[in-house]
């Protein structure tokens, strides 16, 4: 059975370790760090009976990925004679918390939607120190990591949070045989 994608998990994993570091020194860390595939992160997903919203999620969301040999990252438009040289791998962070709800007769009070969004910002924080982690980790990659724009995430099942997409020169072209285990 071959292992998985050497080209997309590798880098994955590495920025999935630095986002769960970076999450720890957070006042209120989030109780799920994980990996998530798809095109996006549903906030209504739970396991085992637990809302991950409301204990804090966080995640690490594979996405695009496309030949780039050129001029990183601009997506290559002809075909090469040497095949792809390299690829531009969009990885996304995310997180998500609890939005307040009170009750049916209720509204959230000024106090509850300001610690909530300081949990948000603080998830943001830790999320900006793993792309740190990750660029720090191997001399010479600053020039190959583009973050992206921090987009926050609308209130969707009574979750509240951000998304930021990092944009990361990968390897060589992973053109071999896979490697079986």
């Amino acid at each position: 059975m071959p292992i998985s994608d050497p080209l997309v998990m590798p880098l994955a994993r590495e920025m999935l370790a630095c986002l769960r570091a970076a999450m720890l020194d957070n006042p209120d860390p989030p109780g799920r760090v994980g990996l998530r595939p798809g095109t996006v992160v549903d906030h209504l997903m739970s396991s085992l009976g637990d809302d991950e919203c409301c204990e804090g999620l966080a995640w690490v969301r594979p996405g695009d990925f496309y030949p780039s040999s050129g001029t990183f990252p601009v997506q290559d438009e002809q075909p090469n004679k040497q095949g792809t040289l390299a690829w531009a791998v969009t990885l996304e962070l995310g997180a998500i918390r609890c939005a307040p709800t009170p009750n049916a007769e209720a509204i959230p009070s000024e106090e509850e939607w300001e610690a909530t969004t300081e949990r948000v910002m603080d998830d943001m924080a830790a999320i900006r120190r793993a792309i740190c982690c990750f660029i720090e980790a191997k001399p010479g990659r600053l020039q190959r990591v583009l973050p992206g724009v921090w987009t926050p995430l609308a209130v969707q099942g009574g979750c509240v949070g951000g998304i930021l997409p990092v944009t990361i020169r990968g390897p060589h072209c992973d053109c071999a045989e896979p490697v079986s285990s």
